[in-house]
């Protein structure tokens, strides 16, 4: 760590040479140090989003989500445990954009002519078109997406398509706030400490151009998947973006980490382990959560279930008829199969969590 003094209130203060703009814990300026020169630059349009959540409200918010996919609510208390939860609020460049694309390519026709066959010259459709979009697009501004888990998969765009990258439209991918409280992007406040309700504040990473690059590839690369879901073949997409506003914006988040441990006969077929909950602080949405049961607990419910049946199949087998055999067959080849999903399981998630675990934030 280094000490700098604040380029507003000339305070002093310790600063990670890895952040690109450092903030003043005295005045909340941001700042902007040339590494030549030394010379400081302070910034505008830094802006946040207060937290509606308080820590003590996570419990309820936990309880009330829980309640609608548990299926038996009487047993949450005893069952479900929270062993922590901690809230950060991360910074985001947000990229007003507007984003104009054309398209073009071929379709298989539907319906042919009387008596007509399909070839190359009837049986497909040239297609082409246009549309505009406008976007708030938020980038990170941090090195890594993967720092805190489920940032970079905050994307839901309108259309059904799947995207694997950590920008997202801001307005539409945030849920939707409790009546009577203002859009997320129109709550934004300009940056001020107190404003943080003593929730850890992420530094700034990244640069505005990188940002800016990053969301011009993100927007191209979602209105050309945009367009495969319109024409059979694609062969020419073209998408203009024009770049019309940018500034930084603190956005709040909460994480919950809950074990499941059922009092039933499932309790032999889980593992204990830690989930997790993505909440947003301001529409207090769940974005992301693991839930209780995940795909090893089911498959390792359905190989020994299958066990079991395979063992009743070979002893039918032996006192009443041979045909049983085929089913013995049968489960045991799903038992063989869910044994080796398990083993591969196993061997690939210390790789998954590598990286995915988070403390919580100074």
């Amino acid at each position: 760590m280094f000490e700098v003094s604040c380029a507003s209130c000339q305070a002093s203060f310790d600063y990670n040479p890895d952040d690109y703009i450092h903030l003043c814990p005295f005045c909340s300026a941001g700042f902007i140090i040339d590494p030549e020169e030394g010379a400081k630059d302070l910034i505008g349009d830094h802006y946040i989003i207060p937290s509606t959540i308080q820590k003590e409200n996570l419990e309820g918010i936990f309880n009330d989500w829980i309640t609608k996919r548990y299926h038996n609510p009487g047993k949450i208390k005893s069952e479900f445990n929270i062993l922590g939860s901690y809230g950060v609020l991360l910074p985001y460049w947000v990229i007003s954009a507007e984003a104009h694309t054309f398209w073009s390519g071929h379709s298989a026709k539907k319906n042919l002519y009387p008596g007509r066959v399909r070839d190359l010259a009837s049986g497909f459709l040239k297609e082409e078109g246009r549309f505009s979009r406008r976007y708030r697009w938020a980038i990170l501004a941090r090195k890594s997406p993967k720092e805190h888990w489920g940032l970079e998969r905050l994307h839901h765009p309108r259309e059904s398509v799947n995207v694997d990258w950590e920008g997202f439209p801001l307005d539409e991918t945030m849920g939707v706030q409790d009546e009577g409280l203002k859009a997320i992007y129109e709550a934004k406040v300009p940056f001020k400490y107190e404003q943080t309700n003593e929730i850890a504040v992420a530094s700034i990473q990244t640069r505005e151009t990188s940002a800016v690059a990053r969301a011009k590839d993100q927007i191209n690369e979602y209105h050309r998947r945009m367009v495969k879901t319109k024409v059979g073949t694609l062969y020419e997409h073209r998408t203009e973006i024009e770049v019309v506003g940018l500034h930084i914006v603190h956005i709040p988040f909460w994480y919950i980490r809950y074990s499941f441990s059922p009092n039933s006969l499932f309790k032999f077929f889980t593992t204990v382990r830690e989930r997790r909950i993505l909440i947003q602080g301001y529409t207090k949405a769940v974005l992301d959560a693991e839930l209780p049961l995940n795909n090893s607990d089911k498959v390792m419910t359905n190989m020994v279930v299958c066990g079991i049946l395979g063992f009743i199949s070979l002893t039918l087998s032996v006192f009443i008829h041979p045909l049983f055999y085929i089913l013995f067959v049968m489960f045991i080849i799903i038992v063989g199969l869910s044994t080796w999903k398990i083993i591969n399981r196993e061997k690939i998630d210390p790789e998954i969590i590598k990286g995915h675990e988070n403390t919580e934030p100074a």
